[in-house]
């Protein structure tokens, strides 16, 4: 078994990201790492169904990571459909196209299982740090919030506030209205209040670390990364200073000089900003100066999950 190719996907309200790793002493060593901005929670927020093209896009990007997978010769795929997948009613669908074209099952996680497959995959990758720590997962749909340490987790939280979902809902300016950004921030933290109250964070004694797109892509962006180096990105450091000097970069340009700055995806560039506004909430709702980033969320926690 420690021998073993094994690949997941997460197929994510913005993007779908294939891992192929081999086990090996415990851990999952990363042979092959690929995203694609595939927005399959297009108009989701409002229609409630997978838009076509969403899903074209996304089964397309399916066949590619296939062709991969086949190549490395891999002997099993996990994949998890997120957000969009879960709210939209043709979802069922979705999945049984992607079982007739490509032969592969896709399991729609809850937000609990999203929650549960980040801090399993925080858990292994930040097995040194010996305190307790909040794992945040800013998603396209969702975010999901985590309270735990190295035994285990106490509490976790998925709310529907997502970078795909508040930039449909609440940017229609290029580049947004302070007022429309202002809205957002009302409706975060009125989420906050009502649904985080249960949360034990205490901000000196806990550890932020924070997972997936908006993270990994801010903290590439203030290294000005033309290529995306993932040893240069998991467990470094972002601060609150950094990321509020990053929101006023974004929002000085337009779209399209956006999608030119060095270490931003261009198909991310137009939810990058709800993304970072609702990072700046998380962090002044609990006092939090900075954060750890990780570049090992739901497609890690999927394969540890099939391991233990």
């Amino acid at each position: 078994m420690s021998n073993q190719i094994y690949a997941s996907i997460d197929i994510g309200t913005n993007s779908t990201l294939l891992l192929v790793a081999e086990y090996q002493d415990g851990h999952f060593h990363p042979v092959r790492n690929e995203v694609e901005i595939t927005r399959l929670g297009q108009e989701v927020g409002n229609t409630e169904r997978l838009h076509n093209d969403a899903m074209e896009r996304t089964i397309a990007t399916l066949r590619k990571y296939r062709q991969i997978c086949n190549n490395l010769g891999v002997e099993d795929v996990i994949i998890g459909g997120t957000s969009a997948m879960r709210d939209a009613e043709n979802g069922p669908a979705f999945i049984r196209q992607v079982q007739n074209e490509l032969g592969w099952n896709v399991r729609i996680l809850t937000g609990d299982d999203e929650a549960r497959l980040t801090f399993l995959a925080t858990r292994y990758e930040f097995s040194d740090i010996s305190g307790d720590y909040l794992v945040l997962d800013i998603g396209g749909g969702s975010t999901e919030f985590i309270c735990g340490n190295r035994d285990g987790y106490q509490i976790a939280k998925s709310l529907d506030v997502g970078t795909v979902r508040f930039t449909e809902q609440y940017i229609a300016n290029d580049p947004p209205a302070s007022a429309e950004l202002e809205a957002a921030r009302r409706v975060v933290r009125r989420l906050f209040s009502s649904e985080l109250n249960g949360m034990p964070v205490v901000s000196d004694r806990t550890t932020l670390i924070g997972v997936a797109g908006t993270v990994t892509t801010l903290l590439a962006v203030e290294k000005e990364m033309n290529t995306y180096i993932p040893e240069q990105i998991h467990k470094q450091p972002l601060s609150r200073r950094q990321i509020d000097n990053l929101l006023n970069l974004f929002c000085s340009v337009p779209l399209e000089q956006r999608k030119q700055l060095p270490g931003l995806q261009p198909q991310r560039a137009d939810v990058i900003i709800m993304g970072t506004v609702i990072l700046q909430e998380v962090m002044r709702n609990y006092g939090f100066d900075r954060l750890i980033v990780s570049d090992r969320g739901v497609r890690y926690g999927l394969l540890y999950d099939h391991i233990f």
